[in-house]
């Protein structure tokens, strides 16, 4: 089988190296590249993660600071990330001891688009997190 350069080809480099692993070719893998894509996989993973719970808190902190605004969009908005956060962390379980940090991030950056979004000054918004992670996925709550 001819080898597909990591950097000419990554979807068919990965299709071989795949190949390459279940035939038992261990010599000819190419370990390097195939670590590097198992590292960034799992940054990949956690950046979902990070951009989930970052539209959830924007959205929450619209809901509660601009309640003249609300609506369907807003409402269906929350409810997807809620579901879209419990999945993934259902599918990567490990990134829940990663939740703390993720949250400060994505607190930091939905305080940025809701201030982006609702025009509204910085000074009205919380400097850290108002809600636990346990109170804001819950579909009962509502700010």
């Amino acid at each position: 089988m001819s080898q597909t350069s990591y950097d000419e080809d990554l979807y068919t480099w990965s299709l071989e190296q795949a190949k390459l692993l279940r035939a038992g070719q261990f010599e000819q893998i190419d370990l390097e590249h195939i670590i590097e894509e198992i590292e960034d996989m799992s940054k990949s993973e956690k950046r979902a993660l990070q951009s989930f719970l970052e539209t959830l808190l924007m959205h929450l902190l619209k809901w509660q600071y601009q309640p003249a605004f609300q609506g369907r969009s807003w409402k269906f908005t929350i409810i997807e990330q809620r579901k879209r956060i419990e999945s993934h962390l259902q599918e990567n379980p490990g990134l829940k001891s990663k939740l703390p940090e993720l949250i400060e991030k994505a607190y930091g950056y939905a305080i940025t688009g809701a201030i982006r979004e609702t025009g509204l000054d910085i000074d009205i918004f919380p400097a850290q997190c108002p809600w636990p992670y346990t109170q804001f996925t819950n579909p009962d709550f509502w700010p």
